[in-house]
């Protein structure tokens, strides 16, 4: 590749010989030949072979909106000739990052470390680091890709939520629900012996007192499973800034769920994830976006209990834009167990807590007034 100062000697080139044409000027006849020169002796030093080994290392991996990371690019030599101050460019996600090394002599291994801060929620690539070989002069250069591109987890910036409200039950073993089973923690009652069930559950001293078998039945129950969706239609978000506020509401959800020892789901749009670790179910709310042409409320929440069937807490987070009747319809049909709190991300507007249609109806507009409001939630 030319760089501006050779494309400035090739424009010297030609404009020299065109005089020396026009005028006859064997001087310029010179000029033309040495620029043509200089270029040509450029070439030769883009074609000798570079032969380094890198390793890009982020610390940390996972970070948050507006924190700072830390590139660590290790470069070992092995090649015949030495490198001297190599210049390395490190993309971080659309921006750029340019770090002059140290001398790498034969055999020899350099370390840089650069610091990248003011970071977008997202999930940015970071790398390859890229050497620019050059001629001394800078009339040509070309790039060389050192090692591979990593990828950096900036999560949504978050708050720390005491509780996701008042009244929750931490029992490791499961709440009791209205579904009955043939195996499980909370009994219910006994029943006739049906071919085909389990010896193991006949309750002998019942059955010699009836003069029949007599099986037990019990509770299903469930463990605690909060399901965080986001609602994925950008008519409900009027700017950028709700839609992030929405995604840090649903991280700091998540991040408290988990910490009471929850399972955790999240459900937006394309990005649907349980049955993971609460830190890859974290991971996904640097994926979330709005999505054109999303299904409507209702649909997305059906989608998000099939995903998660065992919810036992819905938290749904969406903006101001949404249709309160919209949210309703979307709640009205879900298990008399599950208990729904809807969470409206709007920027500017007054803070609140209201009983609505049987769920809990959280307005937040900063993020530091997330926690009490959740605390005051029944």
């Amino acid at each position: 590749m030319v760089t501006s100062t050779g494309r400035g000697v090739l424009l010297l080139g030609v404009v020299a010989y065109a005089g020396s044409l026009v005028w006859g000027l064997v001087e310029l006849r010179l000029v033309a030949v040495m620029c043509l020169g200089v270029l040509i002796a450029a070439v030769p030093w883009l074609l000798v072979p570079m032969r380094v080994e890198a390793d890009l290392r982020l610390r940390p991996p996972r970070t948050t909106a507006g924190e700072a990371v830390e590139a660590s690019l290790t470069a070992t030599n092995h090649g015949a000739l030495p490198l001297w101050q190599p210049l390395v460019r490190i993309p971080v996600g659309t921006r750029e990052t340019w770090v002059r090394m140290p001398s790498l002599d034969r055999g020899s291994r350099q370390r840089v470390e650069v610091v990248v801060d003011d970071l977008a929620r997202g999930v940015l690539q970071v790398g390859p680091a890229t050497a620019v070989r050059s001629d001394p002069l800078g009339l040509l250069h070309r790039p060389v890709r050192w090692g591979a591109a990593r990828e950096l987890f900036v999560r949504p910036a978050m708050v720390v939520v005491p509780t996701l409200g008042a009244g929750q039950v931490r029992d490791l073993e499961g709440t009791p629900s209205d579904r009955v089973s043939m195996s499980d923690l909370a009994f219910h009652a006994l029943r006739e012996y049906v071919p085909g069930d389990d010896l193991r559950h006949v309750h002998w001293r019942s059955s010699a007192r009836a003069g029949e078998l007599l099986v037990r039945q019990y509770h299903d129950t469930r463990r605690n499973h909060a399901t965080v969706v986001v609602d994925a239609d950008p008519a409900a978000y009027p700017s950028v800034e709700a839609f992030e506020l929405a995604a840090s509401v649903a991280a700091s959800l998540l991040m408290c769920a988990a910490r009471e020892e929850y399972d955790v789901s999240l459900a937006c749009g394309d990005v649907q994830l349980t049955a993971l670790p609460a830190p890859a179910v974290l991971d996904g709310t640097c994926r979330i976006d709005p999505a054109p042409g999303a299904a409507p409320l209702s649909e997305q929440v059906a989608t998000a209990m099939v995903l998660a069937p065992e919810t036992s807490v819905l938290l749904l987070v969406t903006g101001r834009g949404t249709d309160p009747e919209a949210v309703t319809r979307a709640t009205v049909t879900l298990p008399a167990d599950t208990r729904v709190v809807v969470v409206r991300a709007a920027p500017g507007e007054t803070a609140g807590v209201l009983r609505h249609h049987g769920h809990d109806a959280v307005t937040v507009g900063l993020l530091g007034e997330l926690p009490g409001l959740m605390a005051a939630a029944s």
